[in-house]
This record gives C-alpha cells, structure tokens and sequence, in this order.
C-alpha cells in the first residue's frame, strides 16, 4: 500500500496522531530551534487546546528549562508537567506520556499511550484504547 503524507506543519493547534495502519504518513516541525520532522502513520485527531498549548509553549520554548533546545527527549519532569495538563481536561484525560519512549520525545512531539477511552468526554480516542501515539503542537520556533 502506498503511503499518502500530510504535514501538519500549517495546522497551528494541538492533536494527536494515533499509530494506526491508514495509509497516512503524519508529519510536522518538532524540536525547537533544532526543527526537526518526524513522521508516523496514524490516525489524527485534532483537539481543541483551551490554554494548553501556551502552557506547553511557557515550558518548552521560554521556559529555563529547554530555552527552545528540546529536541534530544524529555525527562521524568517534563514528563510529569505533560500528563498533569492532560490528566486536568476531559478532552485529554485519556492521554498519558508514553514513559518507554521519553528519549524519542521533543518538544511538539510527545510520545503518548490512550490509557482509556471508557468514559463519555474521552469519545475521541474511542477504540483506540491501549495504542501509542504522539501529542503535537505547534511547534514554537
């Protein structure tokens, strides 16, 4: 099957990219100033991101943390911070940060496990439940 690929890289919110075997390679700009381009075939999901996304950018990007430069994995912290904004939206509660893959993650590209999809506010992610996927962002640079 050939694979079609999109680019996410105009699209200015917050999603998430379910692995799924579609046919649909996702890519976006991750990594800070490093500007990175991963990609995974999935299924996208977009949400709506309320003050995430200002307080991922505060974190990530002008923070004294990464200052921008988050782009060779994450820490335990970071990761941390993630799953409380997550856990706090009932759109996201669903979403925990993948803690088997945190050297893989940047910033705009966090590796994520659906922890469940069971309840009403997280029909999102219904029957994807136990999968992996990537949170993104808009990418701050």
């Amino acid at each position: 099957m050939t694979a079609f690929s999109i680019d996410l890289w105009p699209f200015r919110s917050i999603g998430v990219i379910v692995a799924h075997p579609s046919g649909v390679v996702y890519s976006t700009q991750a990594g800070g100033y490093a500007t990175r381009h991963p990609a995974l075939e999935g299924v996208f999901i977009p949400l709506e991101p309320g003050d995430l996304q200002a307080r991922l950018d505060e974190h990530f990007f002008y923070g004294p943390k990464w200052e921008g430069h988050c782009y060779s994995g994450i820490d335990d912290e970071t990761a941390d911070f993630i799953d409380r904004l997550l856990a706090a939206s009932p759109l996201t509660r669903a979403i925990v940060v993948d803690r088997t893959r945190l050297k893989e993650s940047m910033e705009a590209w966090i590796h994520v496990t659906i922890a469940s999809a069971g309840t009403d506010g997280d029909r999102a992610f219904g029957g994807f439940d136990g999968r992996s996927g990537v949170l993104i962002w808009e990418n701050s640079d």
